[in-house]
C-alpha cells in the first residue's frame, strides 16, 4: 500500500503526464514538438444523470414519530427493508454523479494545457526572430549591381547590420559593468557590516568598564549607528568635474 504522504503533486504530474504519453489523442500535449493546426483534442463527452439506476422512493421521509409508533413489528421490518433499498439505490446514484464530475474535471484539465500549448504556440508565432537579411531587389523586378541605387541599398543594409552588432557589443558591456558594480557593492557592504559588529563590540566592552567605575547609564557614549546599504548609484563616478568636500563634514 502506498503511504498518501508520498503520493505528492509532482508524483501524480509524473503520472498523468506518462498516461498522456501513452493515449493516441493526447500524446501531443506533453510532446516537445510545436501545436499545429491538425492537434485537436476529442471532443467532450456530455453525460447527465444515470437512467439505469432506479430512483429511490423518499415517501419514508414524510413518515411522522406517530406513524413509527404505530405501526407493527412486521410493518416495521418492512419500512426498514425499504430504507436500505433506497439508501442503497441513493448511494449508486452518488458514485455515478462522482464519475461524472470528475471526468467533467479531467476534460477541463486537457482544455487548460491543450490552451496553454496553443499559447506558447502563438507566442512563438508572434516573437519569431526576423532574418537579418534584407531584400535587396525591389518592386519584383531586375536591377543592375552598378546602379547608384542598389549600391546605396547594398550600403544601407549594411550600416544596419554593423550598428546592430555594435549595439549588441555595447549592450554586453553595460550587463558586464553592471555585474562588477554589484560585486563590488556587496563587497563594500559585507565590510561595513564587519566594521560596525566591530565597532559595537568595542561600544559594549567600554560601556562594561564605565559602569564598573561608577558611571551613569545617561553618561555612556551613544551605541555606534548601524550603516545603510550603499546603493548601485552611489558606486558611479560623477558626470560633472569633482566637487570639493566641505569643509563641515566628517573626516572619519
Amino acid at each position: 500500500m502506498i503511504d498518501p504522504a508520498l503520493y505528492t503533486p509532482s508524483k501524480r504530474m509524473r503520472m498523468m503526464t506518462g498516461a498522456f504519453a501513452t493515449s493516441s489523442s493526447g500524446s501531443f500535449l506533453v510532446s516537445k514538438e510545436p501545436l499545429t493546426s491538425q492537434s485537436r483534442l476529442p471532443a467532450p463527452v456530455l453525460e447527465g444523470p444515470p437512467t439505469t439506476i432506479p430512483q429511490p422512493d423518499w415517501t419514508s421521509l414524510a413518515m411522522t414519530d406517530q406513524d413509527l409508533e404505530s405501526m407493527s413489528k412486521s410493518q416495521l421490518i418492512e419500512a426498514g427493508r425499504m430504507l436500505r433499498q433506497n439508501l442503497g439505490l441513493a448511494n449508486q446514484h452518488i458514485a455515478a454523479r462522482d464519475g461524472i464530475i470528475e471526468s467533467a474535471h479531467a476534460t477541463i484539465v486537457l482544455q487548460n494545457v491543450f490552451v496553454e500549448r496553443q499559447s506558447e504556440a502563438l507566442h512563438a508565432k508572434e516573437t519569431k526572430k526576423q532574418s537579418a537579411r534584407v531584400r535587396l531587389s525591389m518592386d519584383g523586378v531586375g536591377r543592375h549591381l552598378t546602379s547608384k541605387e542598389w549600391i546605396q541599398k547594398t550600403k544601407d543594409a549594411q550600416d544596419a547590420r554593423d550598428a546592430e552588432v555594435v549595439a549588441r557589443a555595447q549592450k554586453a558591456d553595460e550587463r558586464e559593468a553592471a555585474r562588477i558594480a554589484k560585486e563590488a557593492l556587496e563587497k563594500e557592504w559585507k565590510e561595513a557590516k564587519a566594521a560596525h559588529e566591530l565597532a559595537v563590540v568595542a561600544w559594549e566592552e567600554e560601556c562594561k568598564k564605565l559602569l564598573s567605575g561608577g558611571s551613569q547609564k545617561k553618561d555612556l557614549p551613544k551605541k555606534p549607528t548601524r550603516p545603510k546599504k550603499p546603493k548601485a548609484r552611489e558606486l558611479e563616478e560623477p558626470s560633472g568635474p569633482p566637487q570639493e568636500p566641505d569643509s563641515d563634514s566628517d573626516d572619519d
